[in-house]
């Protein structure tokens, strides 16, 4: 369990926030809090940066608690609460059997890398790769700092996740204008720069890039900081034939905002994308326009996409949008929306303000993204720091009360094999794992921070995950329990990726990019 001064600390993050701007809710995001770990336990002095480190340093696992809070703790999550009762909410119980008599829709291709944001349109988070069983540091990048425009330092950073394509190249941001392609030589201590790609007076800040079937390299930016009223936008971008400049394929405009969204990719190379003022496209393979909708405004999303052609986007206006495809012509429709405000558990939330506001401060909407189970249950976190299961229809079959906490859960779920477990990191609480038919705590892994980034899962169960305490986690999915802990040194925001060769990619906060080498 947090502390009050490391609580207190996150919240004062926050509050730098105004309220009502999202543009000042991504420039609080990117200052930089203290890179000393904050916790009741601090790290053993002996577990330098850049070494493994003891489990017990910043984490503790919580076991196997099946619906059930940490001992003495005072945590609202020792049950789920049930939906209000309505024609169309399903048994509860039913979901497990739901999902084990259906499967999720099969991709056109086989997965060959890390294509998107946690793996797939429905964010399952789940790699075909078997990740590292130690954590064994086998080279890095580091990012350089391009100045502004405006003649301003720059500034490197990382608050995503990276794309793998087939043969291994890692793509990645540094928060600004400047994507990288990387490449790893199989010897010596660092990654080398394939290309980069950049696009001036632009930021790409909580945005994943993709990989198209195609090799295109998808990325979304938005405007640079203090550029009201500027429009973002979707760049497919093609390796150089020679040197080290990539080029711009084609360009998609998502009309004006400053939040950005992590490209998802269909079965039929569909590509989905949300604007910072919430126009979801969908374009083509070659950026040609299929259609659009107007959803709400979005902070640092990814769109997920149901079986049946539903987009769901979810906004920090205090629902989620479900929209249908357009039959003809390119106008999408909105077929319905979730308020998380009109589905409250009983524990009230701390919010450092009640206005609007993007950053989560208010409790309002969420800036996490949906992950859709095999029979079409949405699963999702918000900033009031609940975890909905939410029905295809847009009913609530249950929600879980996380800690409390101020900006309450960033983190999109990852899923088990089997559709019987979700995974989530909060800003207060660390991971939670969550029977999905029952919404019931299955176990949690306490962290002494806050976990922003979303976990990913291998082929063999093992969880990773990143933390604002400077640790990069492995978590045995099925018990809880730790595998390895890394001390990074700097909080680590960024999402997992792993390679077809079993090595690991993250990031931390200073734009040093980190390979694990393969078990």
């Amino acid at each position: 369990m947090l502390d009050s001064t490391a609580s207190f600390t996150r919240r004062a993050f926050l509050r730098l926030i105004p309220p009502a701007a999202a543009a000042a809710g991504l420039a609080a995001c990117g200052s930089a809090a203290p890179s000393a770990p904050i916790g009741s336990t601090p790290p053993a002095p002996s577990s330098a940066a850049g070494r493994a480190a003891s489990p017990s340093s910043a984490a503790s696992p919580a076991g196997s608690r099946a619906a059930a809070g940490p001992s003495g703790s005072s945590s609202p999550g020792a049950s789920a609460v049930g939906a209000t009762p309505s024609a169309s909410s399903s048994p509860a119980g039913s979901a497990r059997a739901s999902a084990q008599a259906s499967a999720s829709p099969a991709p056109a291709r086989p997965v060959a890398g890390h294509p998107m944001y946690q793996m797939d349109p429905q964010h399952s988070g789940r790699s075909p790769y078997a990740g590292p069983m130690a954590p064994m540091l086998a080279r890095t990048f580091q990012m350089t700092a391009v100045p502004g425009p405006d003649g301003r330092p720059g500034r490197v950073d990382v608050q995503h996740g990276s794309a793998v394509g087939p043969d291994g190249t890692i793509y990645i941001h540094n928060f600004g204008s400047t994507l990288f392609a990387l490449d790893d030589p199989g010897q010596g201590a660092s990654l080398t720069m394939k290309w980069r790609f950049d696009a001036p007076g632009m930021a790409a800040i909580h945005a994943s890039p993709a990989v198209a079937p195609d090799g295109t390299v998808l990325q979304t930016f938005g405007p640079g900081f203090g550029q009201t009223g500027a429009s973002g936008a979707l760049f497919g971008i093609r390796a150089p034939a020679s040197g080290t400049d990539a080029q711009t394929a084609w360009k998609v405009d998502l009309g004006p905002g400053q939040g950005t969204s992590s490209p998802a990719i269909g079965p039929d190379g569909t590509i989905y994308a949300v604007g910072g003022g919430g126009k979801l496209v969908a374009v083509g393979p070659d950026g040609s326009a299929k259609w659009s909708a107007q959803t709400g405004p979005i902070l640092r999303i990814s769109p997920g996409l149901a079986s049946d052609g539903t987009v769901y986007v979810p906004s920090y206006d205090g629902k989620l949008y479900a929209v249908t495809p357009p039959a003809s012509g390119q106008q999408a429709s909105v077929k319905w929306t979730f308020d998380f405000g009109q589905h409250l558990g009983p524990t009230p939330f701390p919010s450092a303000s009640t206005q609007f506001g993007a950053g989560g401060q208010s409790g309002i909407g969420s800036s996490a993204s949906p992950a859709i189970g095999p029979d079409g249950t949405i699963y999702i976190g918000a900033n009031n720091s609940n975890f909905y299961a939410i029905s295809p229809d847009g009913q609530m079959r249950w929600l879980y009360e996380a800690e409390r906490e101020v900006a309450g859960i960033w983190s999109t779920a990852a899923m088990s094999s089997d559709g019987s477990t979700v995974y989530f990191g909060a800003n207060k609480g660390g991971i939670y794992a969550l029977d999905t038919a029952s919404g019931k705590e299955r176990w949690r892994f306490n962290i002494y921070g806050s976990v922003y980034n979303s976990p990913g899962l291998d082929e063999h169960g093992v969880l990773y995950t990143g933390s604002t305490v400077g640790h990069v986690f492995a978590i045995d999915s099925a018990s809880g329990q730790p595998v390895w802990d890394f001390n990074a040194g700097q909080e680590v925001w960024s999402d997992p990726s792993i390679r077809p060769d079993g090595s690991l990619v993250m990031a931390d906060r200073k734009g040093r990019v980190m390979l694990f080498a393969a078990a």
